[in-house]
């Protein structure tokens, strides 16, 4: 149905619609006023019509005033629907009333309106718009003319409707013929045949259409039938026009006139035309994506077993990924499964020139190789797309459509026959042809071992050996890009004296890398190509997209995100979601997002060029602080006076992240310790002062692992130079106490014990009791052995007393535990269990979520 306001259906059952679906015409009586009026649009009825459909020879006295009031409530009704308006919709006419034409949506003004267009293609020689025409006319029809309406049934205007009908399909029967594609109109012909068991042109129409689909023998039993029924109630011998088919189909003639129809839809073949295989070359090199293939090849068998429509097929993914390449070597594979022909466009959806092809040209070049004369070729798409469609049917043809740019573009290519398939590649989701039964599948990287193969079946041209180490290492640094890999061949095999182990160090070096992979052309360079899916993005999502290039971690969180580039969570999640859908980004869990390194790579540089060093530095610094505030949250949920206030202020446009209790702190601890640990890095090699103390002195502690504490211990190592070089009292403290108890954790107790003392000494210069403290309780297990326990105790005395004359309850309690868990050590679990029923009492069921690092040995 078109999209109108309100639709009033006469081609089947008296229905309406509306916007709100609020239109309804309750009684039997209004229902068949107003079908009345519908029999025919824009003529007037009279109101003696009216009384007589309704009352018959019998009418009340107020039949009058009753006709009068059902014109008002359905004329009140109409006005209420939102395509009409205040429009006046029923004009009054004496004694008559008449639908206004200007007002009204009913479909079978759309009927006689196709009907006639669909004559006038025919007149002027264009059978396949013809043929579009009377189809969209008679799926218009949807059963028994006002079916619902009782008092219209046997009504003279319902089967002049029905002729009507009749009439428009035969025209149609009639120009499918002409065209070879009987298929189109045969079950219509036989439910009208059924319906009109003596009507002779209908069987004489319906066996032409059963002999031109091959079905002979079905042909001549309905000649026999509707032989027998003229006989057996009539009396009567079948007329010329039933005669002249039956002999026809006896003597096989068409069978040739519609061989010579078939190829009069293409008629340049019949002048020698190629039959179109339009297919470029497959790829020399492939290797990898067996489900794909599978999953393709299983699309492939649906036309068979489930003949329902056209399969389209979409292949999307990042730019490189190899979408194309996958598209042209499973259709040369299956090439010989469609005999009729192969299609391929480059729709260039993107590219250099920036603008995706006009799909009636595209069309227009389909339509002149199909064998069409340029004269006979529709100007406007909705003829051109019609014809094409036309071409197509009952063929067994694949259409590639390559380089989409969105779901609207593809739409005029797709054929109406369930034997052709269409393969569409794109870097857009189009999720738009999902909801008309597309097969979306997403390509992902190669696997290590199918990079390496891609990689050795390129560089087979290069004379000089080959060493598997470096081979591995090429392969790993293109993460599974098939063009990256290609690209990095063909340096290879470009320049034979360039040793591989230059190439794979060049490739290494995140700054060279893209320039490692340029092979001069836009086509195949990698930098070229995403440029390509950058360019297509909106200004905040393009933003973001570079300012990734300075944030380290593996992948992001919308609120990261929103900090990074100082938007709002709402502007961070459309700019997300564009960066998506242009396979800029992947979600690979609900609410994290993460790029391919070489994306990545590509976004440092586009970060380099259009933002300054200012900017860069500020986007880097709000995501810093970002993930500060957060891991303060959570240490001090976790671990009670863990963290303590922070020294720097929050950053304008920071997003803080919502951690709520415990659990949501070690969930949230555990998700970011990947990105801690690179932020960590980060602050400390960038000179991001003071968070490159301050965040590993609020998340460092969570760290439970070997390489989790090295990486820390070497960012650390470089956080001290920065605070030295600012002669930051304060942070040298906290970066020598954090090097302490890594160094311990690592085993290098002499180390430990160094950092440890200088921490204690830095803290005392400035008297912060709490750096103070956990520097000493930390030293005390770097001691020897026999002094361990002893030492611990002293300490924490002296630490529980300054905690007292500071008033820090939480410092109190930790001295409080480490005195008792000495007093333990020692074999006093007397003094033990008197300092703990001594405890404040509040903190005397405190339970730390971790081990505190003070207590391992």
């Amino acid at each position: 149905m078109r999209d109108k306001g309100l639709w009033l259906s006469v081609l089947g059952p008296l229905e309406a619609w509306t916007d709100d679906r609020s239109l309804r015409f309750g009684s039997p009586a209004r229902r068949a006023v107003l079908g009345l009026l519908l029999l025919d649009p824009g003529v007037p009825v009279r109101r003696d019509a009216i009384v007589d459909l309704l009352w018959g020879d019998s009418p009340p006295r107020t039949a009058v005033t009753l006709v009068q009031a059902h014109v008002s409530r359905i004329r009140r009704a109409l006005r209420g629907g939102r395509r009409f308006g205040d429009d006046e919709v029923i004009d009054s006419l004496g004694g008559a009333y008449r639908l206004s034409l200007s007002a009204m949506a009913v479909d079978l003004l759309d009927f006689r309106d196709l009907a006639a267009r669909a004559a006038a293609a025919r007149d002027a020689r264009q059978d396949a718009t013809a043929a579009e025409y009377y189809e969209r006319a008679v799926n218009l029809w949807r059963g028994e003319p006002f079916a619902d309406v009782a008092a219209l049934r046997g009504h003279p205007g319902i089967t002049a409707l029905r002729q009507e009908l009749v009439g428009v399909l035969l025209q149609y029967a009639e120009v499918t013929r002409d065209l070879g594609q009987h298929n189109r109109v045969l079950l219509r012909l036989q439910a009208l045949a059924d319906a009109e068991p003596l009507n002779e042109r209908v069987h004489a129409h319906l066996m032409i259409a059963l002999a031109g689909s091959g079905q002979q023998a079905d042909a001549v039993r309905v000649y026999e039938g509707v032989r027998s029924r003229l006989d057996r109630e009539l009396g009567l011998y079948p007329g010329e026009e039933l005669a002249d088919a039956y002999m026809r189909v006896l003597r096989q003639e068409l069978r040739t006139r519609n061989r010579e129809q078939a190829h009069a839809r293409v008629p340049a073949l019949a002048a020698g035309h190629p039959v179109p295989r339009q297919l470029p070359a497959a790829p020399r090199c492939f290797t990898g994506r067996p489900d794909e293939l599978a999953w393709l090849s299983a699309l492939a068998e649906q036309d068979v077993t489930h003949p329902k429509g056209v399969v389209i097929a979409t292949l999307t993914g990042m730019a490189g990924i190899g979408k194309t390449a996958l598209a042209m070597h499973w259709a040369h594979r299956m090439a010989a499964r469609f005999p009729d022909g192969q299609l391929f466009v480059n729709l260039r959806g993107s590219g250099p020139s920036g603008t995706p092809v006009v799909p009636a040209d595209a069309l227009g070049g389909i339509l002149i190789s199909l064998g069409v004369p340029p004269a006979r070729i529709p100007p406007d798409i909705d003829g051109r797309a019609a014809l094409y469609r036309s071409l197509l049917a009952d063929s067994r043809m694949l259409i590639v459509l390559d380089n989409a740019h969105d779901a609207e573009q593809v739409r005029p290519f797709l054929p109406g026959s369930p034997t052709c398939l269409v393969l569409v590649t794109s870097r857009s989701w189009l999720t738009g042809l999902a909801a008309e039964g597309a097969h979306l599948m997403t390509l992902g990287v190669l696997s290590e071992s199918e990079s390496r193969t891609l990689l050795v079946q390129h560089l087979r041209a290069r004379s000089t050996a080959i060493d598997p180490v470096v081979i591995n290492e090429l392969a790993a640094s293109c993460g599974g890009l098939p063009l990256a890999v290609c690209d990095a061949a063909a340096r290879a095999v470009a320049s034979p004296g360039l040793p591989l182990t230059t190439l794979a160090s060049e490739l290494r070096d995140t700054h060279r890398r893209l320039d490692a992979l340029d092979t001069g052309e836009p086509v195949t360079s990698l930098r070229a190509v995403f440029s390509w899916s950058r360019a297509r993005l909106g200004n905040p999502a393009s933003r973001l997209f570079r300012l990734l290039g300075v944030y380290p971690g593996p992948d992001i969180t919308v609120p990261a995100a929103a900090s990074l580039a100082a938007l709002t969570p709402g502007q961070t999640g459309l700019a997300l979601g564009e960066l998506c859908a242009e396979h800029l980004l992947t979600e690979h869990v609900p609410g994290r997002y993460t790029c391919h390194e070489l994306l990545r790579s590509y976004a440092a540089e586009e970060a380099g060029i259009r933002e300054n060093r200012e900017n860069r530095r500020a986007a880097v610094q709000r995501v810093l602080d970002h993930y500060l505030r957060a891991s303060a949250v959570a240490s001090g949920l976790l671990c009670h006076g863990q963290a303590e206030a922070l020294s720097v202020p929050p950053r304008p446009g920071v997003t803080l992240a919502e951690i709520r209790g415990p659990e949501q702190a070690v969930d949230w601890l555990e998700r970011e310790q990947h990105v801690l640990l690179a932020l960590i890095r980060q602050a400390a090699e960038g000179g991001y002062a003071p968070y490159a103390w301050e965040l590993p002195w609020t998340a460092g502690w969570f760290f439970r692992d070997k390489e989790g504490w090295q990486r820390l211990a070497a960012a650390q190592q470089a956080a001290l130079t920065v605070a030295t070089g600012q002669d930051d009292l304060v942070g040298m403290a906290m970066v020598r106490q954090q090097l302490g108890w890594l160094g311990f954790l690592l085993g290098d107790v002499a180390g430990a014990r160094h950092h440890l003392d200088e921490a204690e000494e830095l803290s005392q210069q400035f008297g912060r009791v709490r750096l103070q403290a956990v520097s000493g309780l930390c030293n005390a297990p770097a001691r020897p052995p026999r002094h361990r326990v002893v030492e611990t105790t002293d300490r924490a005395r002296k630490i529980l007393l300054l905690s007292r004359d500071a008033g820090n309850l939480q410092e109190e309690v930790r001295a409080l535990y480490s005195i008792d868990w000495c007093l333990v050590q020692l074999g006093g679990r007397a003094k033990a269990a008197d300092l703990s029923r001594r405890t404040p009492r509040a903190y005397r069921t405190l339970r730390l979520r971790c081990c505190p690092y003070y207590w391992r040995t």
